[in-house]
């Protein structure tokens, strides 16, 4: 069906003021209403194709722009999928790396609580080392001059080491004086109240704390001499007290602790004052407060009362009394070599005379007041 012309096309092909159709002249006043109609018919044809055209591009435009918006929700989409399994690894990955972090630590911990522990044993191995080469060299001047005076008095009453003992015959007060130049030792009058013996240790001028101690010549046992020690170490606000007898609580001997005090034999309070005299000086020199002089003191006797520390006191003293026999012996063949030579002497002597007697006899002298000239 072929297309229809429009009415302004086939009158503006005619000639001017004819009918398009019959080709009859149009009255002037008819062909410009008529023209002005076609005119107007365009223009609304034209707007009316304008505002098509218009919602056609507007159309086009609201599904270009829905299209749009789908594909980049879609885009959106994939992206966050993409993106929260990118988070998801990283996620994963930050947790791997914080376990690997946290075993690493744990294992360099480990290993610096191990080396720790080697050193601080380590320590603890050169303290008791210097601690017991300490109190061996103390213990060793101590018996050399224990040796002397033991030598004197074998010499003077003929005993052996075994008769003269060294039990409560050993005087405290003398011993530590001997033991401590350094420190301020002092005795309490008899009757008065307080411990035996007041030791106030001293180091590079300063005073450190104070021991005190009680000796017992009694052959039994009594649980109330540690109650009364233990009473008076608190109204003297000592460190440490020391109970110093040749009689023990029952199962126990050498040494023991009860209630807070030491319980030591005459031969052994030389070495126990010096290890107590030492925990005071470090616990000064350290400045420790009460909890943790509390703990050292409990490791100090736990230290001592331990059986390392009986093994090393009690080698000390198999070599003393090793070195008192020795001493004994050497003093016994040197009295028996002294009585041998004595008599030797005297039949010397004796032998001497008789042949003198024997010479002024034969020359006429023996028995004759004078000599003539």
């Amino acid at each position: 069906m072929a297309a229809v012309r429009p009415l302004f096309d086939l009158v503006s092909t005619q000639a001017p003021g004819c009918c398009p159709l019959c080709e009859q002249k149009i009255p002037h006043e008819v062909s410009d209403a008529v023209l002005k109609r076609i005119a107007v018919r365009e223009r609304e044809q034209s707007a009316a194709m304008e505002q098509r055209l218009r919602e056609v591009a507007a159309a086009a435009e609201a599904k270009a722009r829905s299209d749009a918006q789908a594909s980049l929700e879609a885009h959106q989409k994939a992206s966050e999928a993409v993106l929260q399994a990118k988070l998801r690894e990283l996620d994963e990955s930050r947790r791997r790396a914080e376990a690997e972090v946290a075993t690493l630590r744990a294992e360099q911990e480990a290993r610096a609580a191990e080396k720790l522990e080697q050193l601080r044993e380590a320590l603890e191995r050169e303290k008791i080392l210097a601690l017991q080469a300490a109190e061996a060299k103390a213990f060793d001047d101590k018996q050399k001059m224990a040796t002397k005076i033991t030598e004197m008095q074998r010499q003077l009453e003929n005993k052996t080491a075994q008769d003269l003992g060294y039990g409560p015959e050993v005087d405290l007060f003398e011993t530590l004086k001997a033991e401590f130049p350094e420190d301020r030792i002092t005795r309490v009058e008899k009757g008065a109240a307080g411990a035996d013996v007041v030791h106030d240790i001293y180091h590079n001028g300063r005073n450190c704390g104070r021991i005190v101690y009680d000796s017992k010549n009694s052959s039994q046992w009594r649980n109330d001499y540690v109650a009364k020690l233990r009473s008076d170490q608190t109204d003297a606000k000592a460190d440490h007290a020391v109970l110093v007898t040749k009689s023990f609580p029952s199962g126990v001997k050498e040494i023991s602790a009860q209630d807070g005090v030491i319980i030591v034999s005459p031969l052994r309070v030389a070495v126990i004052a010096n290890i107590l005299r030492r925990h005071v000086v470090q616990s000064a020199a350290l400045r420790l407060g009460n909890e943790a002089r509390a703990n050292k003191t409990e490791a100090l006797y736990a230290f001592i009362m331990s059986e390392q520390c009986g093994n090393i006191l009690k080698s000390l003293e198999v070599n003393t009394e090793d070195m008192a026999d020795m001493d004994a012996k050497e003093m016994k063949a040197h009295q028996a070599i002294w009585k041998k030579r004595a008599e030797l002497i005297r039949n010397v002597q004796r032998a001497h005379g008789d042949l003198s007697f024997e010479i002024e006899r034969i020359i006429g002298v023996a028995g004759n007041g004078a000599v003539d000239d």
